[in-house]
Formats: C-alpha cells, structure tokens, sequence
C-alpha cells in the first residue's frame, strides 16, 4: 500500500510492564506490522493511577523492559523523567511538542479503552492523536453509549488514515491476542509455576535471578 507520508506514524504503548510480557511485545509487533509504524515506544508509568503501587523497584521494570526491547521498539523514560502521577494526556501532549506534524498512534488494548471515561481528560486524546485498540472492528459495538458519541464519528477502517492524519482518528487493529496478562505473570511466579510463552526468555532470566514477584 502506498503511503501517504514519507514520514511513517510513531506508535505510543504506555503502561506498568510489571512485567511486560509477550503480549504487550506481540501487539507492538502487528502495530509495526500491519499499520507500517516507524517504530514503538515504550512508556513505562512513573505512578499508576490506577493501581496499586509495584512491590517492584522501578529500576527492575526498566531493566526488565529494557532486556525485551529490540529495534523497531525502544524504551522511552519520558513519564519517569516527569515524575508524578502519570496521566496520558499530558505525555501526549509532550509527544506532540516534540513532533507538531507527526502522525502519533496511542497503543491500547481492548480493557483499556472499555474504561477509557476513568481517564484525566479522556476526551481530548483525539485531538493530538490518533488511537489505535488492539480488536476487531465489531468491537466497537460493545463499547458503552457515552464513548460512543464522542468517539464514533474518528471511527476508520483504513489504515491509510492513520499516515495521512497526524490525529483524530479511531483505528481497531485486527490482531492476534495472546491470553496473558502482567497480574496472571505474577500469579504464576508465587505458585512457582513456569513463564515460558508468557514473558521473553531474557525477562524470565531477570525475574529469576533477581527473584521478582516473591511477595
């Protein structure tokens, strides 16, 4: 497909990482993929709004996440560099100064954008970038009737729109899901049970030789 932009979108994934895992990787890999990204960042929070605080020390997430990374994907510290409270907006925001005429792509998984209304000034995301939801396209049905009037009419199908528009627009990524999440990891790891196909084998190695998620 012929791109519209010879500069192609930067793909925006925050979150905890504690631990990241392979589905955190394999949903940046089909982003790259499938929409033709420049390259994903990766934001880890400075303080999680909502959820309890890490039993981790921030300098393991950073390595952790650090160890998984490989070009197209790079670690980027600008929330932990802030410091406070992490709230999207005010990173995209950031992002935006940095790139004025960028197309940017915010990651999210499908729970994520479900409670999307929870988030600090939810409704002006759009308006400095684009979103881009890990499910298929019918899911949208399913999102409640106050996010859809404010995100119906950014609905799009095309790829295209997303190197055209540097935001404003509402993208659902048709992507395998791996059945994995960071709190089922640390489960796992208290139960003493194995994490192979659950994190990259340099996090398991960390996860070990430091042993994380003991408590």
């Amino acid at each position: 497909m012929r791109l519209t932009s010879s500069l192609k979108p930067i793909g925006l994934f925050g979150g905890s990482f504690d631990p990241v895992h392979l589905g955190h990787i394999n949903l940046a890999e089909s982003a790259v993929d499938l929409i033709g990204l420049e390259q994903v960042r990766f934001i880890p929070l400075n303080a999680p709004v909502h959820r309890e605080v890490s039993s981790t020390r921030l300098e393991d997430r950073l390595k952790m996440l650090h160890s998984a990374l490989r070009p197209p994907f790079f670690l980027d510290e600008t929330e932990i560099n802030r410091g406070g409270v992490s709230y999207t907006v005010d990173t995209l925001r950031s992002f935006r100064d940095e790139y004025p005429t960028r197309s940017l792509c915010l990651l999210l998984g499908k729970d994520s954008f479900d409670q999307l209304d929870s988030w600090r000034s939810y409704d002006e995301l759009l308006s400095i970038a684009n979103i881009v939801v890990a499910g298929r396209s019918n899911s949208y049905n399913g999102i409640p009737a106050h996010l859809k009037s404010i995100f119906e009419s950014a609905l799009s199908e095309s790829v295209a729109s997303l190197h055209s528009k540097k935001c404003g627009v509402l993208y659902f990524l048709e992507a395998p899901l791996t059945d994995v999440s960071s709190t089922k990891i640390r489960c796992n790891i208290l139960k003493g049970e194995s994490l192979t196909g659950l994190v990259p084998d340099e996090v398991a190695f960390l996860i070990e030789q430091k042993k994380l998620y003991r408590i």
